[in-house]
């Protein structure tokens, strides 16, 4: 990767929030789920959606995390089921589709307004819209 794209990189992450980072990232993960065409793409959309919730099974397993008890044990099943699943649905030809419905969920409840699903998110210069 060149020097001035790790710099744009670098920045553009400092000026987006946490929050904006989760919804980028689930949605980028649904994008790639949705749009699998080949064996490639399916391994590709599979390891990010277990490198996903791989950060977020990291995250939630710390204990004083700020996370109510309650929302981090079921983030911590969500995390565990959807890791598992993205390795079975490496081995064997199993639908995406819950995977999907899993992160749309999960993307639908960071989104600021849930009223409007489906329409395109915008940060600033993001903009995050199905493809």
């Amino acid at each position: 990767m060149s020097y001035g794209i790790k710099r744009y990189n670098q920045n553009s992450a400092l000026q987006m929030t946490s929050r904006q980072i989760e919804v980028m990232a689930f949605g980028q993960t649904i994008l790639l789920l949705k749009n699998v065409k080949n064996q490639k793409e399916r391994i590709h959309a599979l390891t990010m959606n277990q490198k996903l919730w791989s950060s977020i099974l990291l995250e939630t397993s710390i204990e004083d995390n700020g996370i109510s008890d309650i929302l981090r044990k079921d983030l911590l099943n969500l995390a565990i089921w959807s890791t598992r699943y993205s390795i079975r649905a490496m081995l064997h030809d199993i639908p995406l589709k819950p995977l999907i419905e899993i992160n749309q969920d999960i993307l639908d409840g960071l989104k600021p307004n849930t009223n409007h699903q489906n329409m395109p998110i915008e940060y600033g210069e993001f903009k995050l819209s199905d493809a």
